[in-house]
């Protein structure tokens, strides 16, 4: 049996079971060996069966896999993770923190994954290693192109013909995603999909990689610098172990296999002003562009700094501007393309069948219509639930019971 997303080994009486790189579970041998008592690994990914053993042992194995998956953690986090794949009953539609989003317009953000190897201080989910999410999600790679293909028919239905982007843009850093190549590659190949960004910090960017996201040629890197100053871009990005001299290699090296690569450093007034302005002449002296984010608040995030005000910030880049002889405020048109209609509005009474935690065990994800609904704050662990709607906005929502 060959898998592309899992990967074997054996410890002592356990074999471990590796999901996408960073999620793990175990199953016992003694269960294995009631298949047969003869079974070995062959590279990483394969398991072997004997020529004589029931002929039902590829079953007999994936109703281990099955039983033991919800035993699946985190690596990084030590979380509790959810697989989430197309028998799993768990729409990709419906959620802010994992799987498809999609506004109406020419970019649809793809969030395939939770965890992030970072610890920024200004992260707007509050992700990273000292997060305190309590359960990290997985979307296989094939559901997620499934059900991206089939957004994109409907909208070709509806009659748009309107190029697509493509923002692969979990809660946590894309490059973690075992898998990420096979995604890009075939997402790239979708109907009307005009490029696919990848918003990333390049720390696990390498030659290799690299390498084959030239080849794929829709691929542009959006790599978050906010310091040019190796220990201020260290603080920064929350751990000592991010290296800025390796990131401007991985930039450069992309820069130079023909990637269209865009620096984009979150300023934090007062913070980082001479920073932003040596990524400005970096960019500038090395034809990269940059597209400098606003620090903004966020309930759920890491607020180091006060939120400057958008006059503020949109002067300040204009002052940059003037001095540095470039464009910093984007001219570019966000256009509209059809929506997936809404399942639910404010304020409705649905019935539901709660299939998942959420980020939280107080929350839960129940299912309706096709569409996955948050419920914060459910007692419930399992079951229909009534639920009131609370949000409905592009396609997320959330109720509560």
């Amino acid at each position: 049996m060959h898998f592309k997303s899992l990967e074997f080994s054996i410890n002592k009486d356990l074999l471990n079971v590796s999901l996408y790189n960073i999620f793990c579970f175990e199953i016992p041998l003694d269960e294995i060996r009631k298949i047969d008592k003869n079974f070995r690994l062959k590279n990483i990914n394969e398991i072997i069966f004997s020529k004589n053993t029931n002929k039902n042992s590829n079953k007999r194995f994936m109703f281990l896999i099955e039983k033991y998956m919800p035993n699946l953690k985190n690596k990084i986090t030590q979380n509790k993770s959810i697989y989430i794949h197309e028998n799993s009953s768990i729409p990709l539609f419906g959620l802010k923190f994992i799987g498809i989003i999609d506004k109406g317009s020419d970019m649809i953000e793809v969030k395939p994954l939770t965890s992030c190897n970072m610890n920024c201080i200004f992260c707007s989910v509050g992700e990273g290693i000292s997060s305190k999410k309590e359960v990290d999600f997985i979307v296989e790679e094939e559901y997620i192109v499934n059900e991206l293909a089939k957004l994109i028919d409907y909208k070709k239905k509806k009659g748009n013909t309107i190029p697509i982007s493509i923002w692969i843009n979990p809660h946590g850093e894309p490059l973690l995603y075992s898998r990420i190549l096979d995604l890009i590659k075939d997402i790239s190949k979708l109907p009307l999909v005009k490029d696919v960004h990848i918003i990333t910090s390049g720390v696990l960017l390498n030659k290799e990689i690299t390498d084959e996201l030239a080849k794929i040629k829709k691929v542009k890197l959006n790599i978050s610098i906010s310091s040019f100053d190796s220990e201020k871009a260290a603080q920064l990005m929350g751990t000592k172990t991010y290296n800025l001299a390796n990131v401007l290699n991985n930039v450069k090296y992309a820069s130079e296999k023909g990637i269209e690569t865009i620096i984009t450093p979150v300023y934090l007034h007062g913070v980082n002003d001479k920073d932003i302005e040596q990524l400005i002449e970096f960019c500038k002296n090395n034809q990269l562009k940059i597209s400098i984010q606003k620090f903004c608040c966020n309930m759920f995030g890491r607020n180091p700094v006060k939120e400057e005000e958008w006059d503020s910030f949109m002067a300040k880049l204009k002052t940059w501007e003037k001095k540095y002889n470039i464009s910093l405020i984007g001219e570019g048109e966000i256009r509209s393309t059809p929506e997936l209609p809404l399942m639910f509005k404010k304020g409705d009474i649905v019935q539901a069948e709660i299939t998942s935690y959420g980020r939280f065990f107080k929350d839960k994800i129940a299912v309706a219509k096709g569409r996955s609904i948050l419920i914060p704050n459910c007692r419930k662990e399992k079951g229909m639930v009534k639920i009131k709607i609370t949000s409905s906005v592009n396609g997320m929502y959330m109720g509560s019971v």
